[in-house]
């Protein structure tokens, strides 16, 4: 199974830092940008898991001498109101780290903050799934309380390497790839967008 992982996150709307700007998850889909060493701007997002002040040994020892994963998928979901476990959206081809690196930001009043964060892709490498689209059963995310099962218990982190997420990885993976090609995302798609 390829490197991928599911955080639990608060629920929020549009993920742009406006809802909750005192929480960093809440900038989880908010594109930086970023200059690179050859004068290209570079759209990052930058996704902060603040219940964790590192993620598992595995995540350490699988990031090497590089102090990355590369080329993993993150998928971020979140409690709603209704109880459901939901996606609300995905980075591929994301960098982990084993311990948060921080980006200085401005918040919309100008306030100085330090961004931590785990995860990081390029903005053309994540969905933002709409609203409603995250309430189809297809985006449920399972719980447990038994380790040897796959599902969020309480532990925020969740790696997909255990044989009993096989099965349930691979039918998501898949959705994500047809979402990814045939459905709407709120962070190309602006006119799709809540106002």
């Amino acid at each position: 199974m390829e490197k991928l992982y599911f955080c639990l996150i608060p629920y929020f709307t549009v993920y742009d830092g406006t809802e909750a700007p005192q929480i960093p998850e809440c900038s989880n889909f908010l594109p930086v940008d970023l200059p690179g060493e050859d004068g290209t701007v570079y759209e990052l997002l930058f996704g902060a898991l603040s219940a964790k002040k590192a993620l598992p040994r595995a995540i350490a020892d699988a990031a090497g001498k590089e102090g990355f994963v590369s080329d993993a998928t993150v998928v971020f979901c979140a409690k709603a109101e209704t109880g459901a476990l939901v996606t609300v959206g995905w980075y591929t081809h994301a960098n982990v780290t084993p311990t948060p690196e921080i980006i200085p930001m401005t918040t919309e009043t100008g306030e100085e903050i330090n961004h931590p964060f785990f995860f990081c892709t390029h903005r053309e490498n994540a969905v933002l799934l709409p609203e409603d689209e995250r309430f189809k059963p297809m985006w449920q995310i399972p719980r447990s309380k038994n380790p040897a099962k796959f599902g969020f218990d309480r532990d925020p982190f969740l790696s997909a390497d255990v044989p009993s997420a096989d099965s349930f990885c691979r039918a998501f993976t898949e959705n994500m790839a047809h979402y990814e090609a045939h459905g709407d995302n709120w962070l190309s798609d602006t006119e799709d967008e809540p106002t």
